[in-house]
Formats: structure tokens, sequence, C-alpha cells
């Protein structure tokens, strides 16, 4: 693949994955809304737990989404020789961990290194959601409750 084309493709993947966990993290704040209504009756800490566990359930969908696009991307070029090669670079990359053990042609290594890029962004903006949300929980959860 010509580098102007790797660097097309990984553009528009890296966007597409930026646009989908975006919108997984705004979609969840009626979501939160809702639930923190209907869980009002709760003391704060069971409720903060459910609250907070939901959260990481979204970002936690909202990755998965993003690795499985990554490795159906790497497959669909075909990067590497089968689906469960390419899901596990896909993962390795994504996350930066990078072990080394797989590595792209010439012709995909600038391709993958949006994967990363994705990842880094995307890993940002779930840190950045959880720490609100946290943030927000905290107050709740110290202030003193009434049985």
């Amino acid at each position: 693949m010509s580098t102007t084309l790797q660097i097309i493709f990984g553009s528009t993947l890296l966007t597409l994955c930026a646009l989908v966990h975006v919108g997984i993290v705004a979609a969840s704040v009626p979501v939160y809304a809702r639930l923190g209504r209907r869980l009002a009756h709760m003391r704060p800490l069971p409720r903060n737990t459910a609250l907070l566990s939901v959260g990481v359930l979204l970002i936690v969908a909202a990755h998965t989404v993003q690795v499985w696009s990554w490795a159906l991307a790497f497959h669909a070029v075909a990067a590497f020789e089968d689906f469960p090669t390419s899901f596990y670079f896909a993962t390795v990359t994504y996350t930066t961990l990078g072990y080394g053990d797989l590595v792209l042609g010439d012709g995909m290594r600038i391709f993958g290194t949006f994967s990363a890029i994705t990842g880094l962004l995307t890993f940002g903006v779930s840190t950045a959601f959880l720490i609100n949300v946290i943030g927000r929980l905290l107050p709740a959860l110290q202030a003193p409750h009434s049985d």
C-alpha cells in the first residue's frame, strides 16, 4: 500500500473509531441520569459502585469495538495470513504494548501506527470520562447518609 493510501486509510479509520468512542461516551450521559434517578434510594456506596461499573463497561465496549475494527482492517488488507493474528496484532498495537513478535511489512507500517494513535487518543477520552464520573460520585459517597 502506498504511503498516501496508508495515511488516508489510517486517518479514516482513526476518525471513525474516535467518533464511535465519543458517541458511546456521549450516549451514556442520559443513561447515567436515568440510572442515577432509579438508584437514588440506595446507599451511596452501592449506588456509586453500580454507576461506575456501568461506566467501565461502556468504556470496555467502546474499546472492544475499536480493536475489532482495527483487526478487521488488518485482515482486509491482508497484513497477516489469518484473522486471529490480525486481532492479536490490533490489540497489542492499539494498547501500545507492542511486544514486537509481529511486525508489519514496509507497505503497512504507517497504517499500523494509526492503530496506536487511536488507542492513545481514546484511552485519554476514557480516562477523562471516568475521572469526571468519579469526581461527581465522590461528594455523594462522602456525604452522611441517614437510614
